[in-house]
């Protein structure tokens, strides 16, 4: 069954749970295991980030650099897609700023995806906040191509950089859902009419802009609020209380125990 976004935004009770990186707590970051791990455990999204290839090929990386995750050098332009499947994707163990690189990949085998890779294996039982990293045109055009290819207009969205970026995608399909994400961190009142008047219906906060009064606002603008982030019992209960509905997090695990103790 296709996720339907809204629909869930729009359960006053329910609490959307993002898989940061996918399940990247427990299993490499941005990769298939992941994802597969984070819709299995029953997140309602999963979160990742795209950059672009030598050869235009739209993949999933979050830093400008394999050295981190893959223990290799350079950038993704730098390589063609041929060669970076040949990269092990799994040096780096834990949640983006408790773990750790390690000395060999801890689950051998495992692959950089491409965006295409993933909306073929993860299906589509899941929504998808797709942050996008490379905005040039040719790689902005391929996400909005494989975006319409693959029908994400109700359960997924694009995360951009800035209203810049946010215009280039409108420019290139009116109908795709977009989250711009420049004002992170000073998210106020005026920020969030803004989204509002451009068309967004997805805002993504930092924790330092989360308050009761912009939990408030959001509802009243009839906005979908997804914090980044949260990965203890005791901030996921701050920010559920403070009537936040969205949350990105590493550990998606502790998030819906979290949530399932609540309802007891």
């Amino acid at each position: 069954m296709t996720m339907i976004l809204k629909k869930l935004y729009e359960t006053p009770e329910q609490i959307v749970v993002t898989a940061h990186r996918g399940f990247s707590g427990r299993y490499p970051e941005n990769t298939i295991p992941a994802f597969l791990a984070a819709k299995e455990l029953g997140a309602h999204l999963i979160e990742f980030d795209v950059r672009g290839t030598k050869d235009d090929v739209p993949i999933i990386l979050h830093d400008a650099t394999f050295e981190r995750t893959a223990n290799q050098p350079g950038k993704p332009i730098d390589y063609l897609l041929s060669e970076i499947k040949h990269f092990e994707a799994s040096f780096w163990s834990g949640s983006h700023f408790k773990g750790k690189k390690l000395a060999e990949p801890s689950l051998p085998g495992t692959k950089v995806p491409t965006f295409e890779e993933v909306l073929q294996q993860v299906g589509d039982g899941i929504g998808l906040n797709i942050q996008v990293y490379d905005t040039s045109p040719h790689i902005l055009k391929k996400i909005c191509h494989l975006y319409h290819d693959y029908d994400l207009y109700e359960r997924g969205y694009l995360s951009v950089p800035d209203f810049e970026v946010a215009r280039c995608v409108r420019e290139l399909n009116e109908n795709i859902e977009i989250c711009v994400l420049n004002r992170q961190g000073k998210m106020d009142i005026e920020s969030l009419r803004e989204q509002k008047e451009f068309g967004c219906h997805y805002v993504q906060p930092l924790q330092k802009d989360v308050t009761e009064e912009f939990c408030h606002a959001v509802k009243e603008m009839n906005l979908y609020a997804n914090m980044f982030y949260s990965n203890t019992k005791e901030d996921n209960l701050r920010y559920i209380e403070l009537g936040l509905q969205g949350i990105l997090t590493d550990h998606p695990d502790i998030l819906i125990d979290t949530i399932e103790n609540m309802c007891d």
